[in-house]
């Protein structure tokens, strides 16, 4: 249906560590701009899953 492919695992990696990082960030409550890093780590986290979905589609 989607003309993409699955992400590679060096790709998901990438994003799993953002991912990783957000999440560490938002534990020690380091805020840039008093943004919502748990939102933005889990919006990296899910991306992933999502893609693959819809490469599989």
């Amino acid at each position: 249906m989607f003309a993409i492919s699955t992400m590679s695992a060096s790709v998901q990696g990438i994003f799993f560590l953002i991912a990783v990082a957000l999440f560490v960030a938002a534990g020690f409550s380091i805020t840039p701009g008093k943004k919502n890093l748990i939102g933005f780590g889990l919006a990296f986290f899910v991306f992933v899953f999502m893609w693959n979905a819809f490469a599989a589609a």
